[in-house]
């Protein structure tokens, strides 16, 4: 048996999370991606990597590596806390009436559902949730009046629920057909970074990120079938990261922090 978590995570500045791959297309460092979606991703060795380096600064020093090895493993044994890759849940996009609209697809609710009820999660506001991941239509659809966000058009909606939805991924909310969320997350922002040695430049090149207020999700959990002992210490030591990770103002997740990629917030997606 497993205590389970679900933590919404929100990038407040870009986010760029490498995908390390050799690659010879006009971007030359793109970020990580879902093999089977191809959403972009923070897979879970970067994302433990983050939180771990993050919860290093909260103790001092003796108190910080019991902690930290008993969540995260040390050389002698492995770390107690299970942590899954994050999953895109929604991407800011332009739109004429408003800065941009908090998107989602159908096919990233289902996953985010799928998620929550294989780990025995009841996501508030369920029914309104499952409502759009079976949408089906061809329209982009919103809760306020017709607009355009990038190139698509969107139409107003009175059959589905958009107060739940902004509750969970931000106001305002559109959701568009899986075809357009797709081809929307083939084209991320490129960024041009430059090399410069006694101002010439020796090394352009080109980096994908993640704009800033998408928002992903991820579940952490810890087993509670240890003895009663070691259970109460994981237990107690779960519910500390947990306050961690839902009372820090940011924390660091991926590369290029010194020009202030990466800044992101957690806190605990509702549930039943």
């Amino acid at each position: 048996m497993f205590t389970h978590k679900l933590y919404l995570i929100e990038n407040k500045t870009p986010l760029h999370v490498g995908s390390g791959d050799t690659n010879f297309d006009l971007v030359d460092k793109q970020v990580q991606r879902d093999t089977l979606t191809s959403y972009p991703t923070i897979h879970a060795s970067s994302l433990k990597g983050a939180i771990k380096e993050y919860c290093s600064f909260r103790h001092d020093a003796q108190e910080s590596k019991n902690f930290l090895s008993h969540i995260f493993g040390d050389e002698e044994s492995a770390g107690k806390v299970r942590f899954t890759q994050a999953y895109l849940l929604s991407v800011p996009m332009r739109s004429n009436i408003e800065p941009y609209y908090h998107t989602t697809s159908p096919k990233a609710l289902q996953e985010l559902l799928e998620m929550a009820e294989l780990f025995s999660l009841s996501l508030k506001a369920k029914e309104a949730l499952e409502k759009f991941a079976s949408y089906s239509g061809k329209d982009t659809l919103v809760g306020t009046k017709d607009a355009t966000i990038e190139d698509f058009n969107a139409k107003h909606s009175d059959d589905f629920d958009f107060t739940a939805l902004e509750e969970l991924i931000g106001s305002p909310a559109a959701i568009v057909p899986n075809e357009t969320f797709d081809a929307l997350l083939r084209d991320l922002p490129v960024i041009a970074r430059n090399q410069l040695e006694n101002g010439e430049s020796k090394n352009l090149w080109y980096e994908e990120v993640l704009p800033r207020k998408s928002k992903l999700y991820t579940l952490i959990s810890a087993p509670t079938y240890l003895n009663q002992n070691d259970a109460t210490k994981l237990q107690n030591t779960f519910e500390r990261l947990h306050n961690y990770l839902c009372d820090a103002n940011t924390i660091h997740i991926g590369a290029n922090a010194s020009i202030g990629y990466g800044v992101t917030t957690f806190k605990e997606i509702s549930h039943a």
